[in-house]
């Protein structure tokens, strides 16, 4: 492939600049991109020093944002280089690319962050099938575990609570919803309708006032229990 086009084709990608494209299978609802790392040196992620000595390398497949509604795939060839500093644990490391994606991960951060978008706008079931749409391959229970991985918002101090259960299996398992009322937000989910997981959580909310609830006698004995 000749240099211009791989540089047309890393800017059309939005690549990253040390990516160099090897080769590419265009099919009806995929595209697949063979890319490696140009740098000749990687860093030690324990030590910090910085390695020429090639140990090895494999493939890693990792999932990309789509280009023109098909799914991109990149195959990335990935290397291992050898510690150069004696002291060093870590004899034998990785290559890592932490702007670009994570160790591990199945898909690139921006992909990750595309589709905790769609999960907030559309929930899971509908989240999943507009990504179908736009050529990314998920699932309404993938969507919600991206969604999982946002960190929570802090919260204001909750004046007004409302307390309620609600059912992870209707007849077999329930759980506790928490809301603010004076927002007419939810602001907590709790595993069960116990009184003693109800008053915990109490316990670390003192700015409570009033409290609404049904006549069940679990959220009272709660209530008179950890906010008297």
């Amino acid at each position: 492939m000749e240099s211009i086009d791989q540089r047309v084709l890393a800017s059309c990608l939005a690549l990253p600049e040390y990516l160099v494209i090897a080769a590419l299978q265009p099919a009806a609802t995929r595209l697949i991109v063979s890319v490696s790392c140009r740098h000749l040196t990687a860093a030690c992620p324990v030590c910090q020093q910085p390695s020429q000595r090639i140990h090895g390398s494999y493939r890693r497949t990792v999932a990309d944002v789509p280009c023109g509604g098909r799914q991109v795939l990149l195959h990335l060839q990935v290397r291992k280089f050898v510690c150069t500093r004696p002291t060093c644990p870590q004899q034998i490391f990785t290559e890592r690319f932490p702007d670009w994606v994570d160790s591990y991960a199945r898909m690139t951060t921006r992909l990750h962050t595309l589709v905790q978008a769609l999960g907030l706008a559309a929930g899971g079931e509908q989240g999943a099938r507009l990504a179908q749409r736009c050529g990314i391959q998920t699932s309404p229970a993938s969507v919600l575990r991206h969604l999982m991985h946002l960190a929570a918002v802090p919260l204001p101090p909750v004046r007004v609570l409302g307390v309620d259960d609600w059912s992870w299996k209707k007849g077999r398992r329930y759980g506790t919803i928490l809301v603010d009322l004076e927002r007419h937000k939810i602001i907590g989910l709790l595993p069960d309708r116990t009184s003693a997981t109800f008053a915990a959580w109490l316990r670390q909310h003192p700015e409570i006032e009033i409290i609404s609830r049904d006549r069940g006698t679990d959220y009272a004995a709660a209530a008179r229990e950890a906010a008297p």
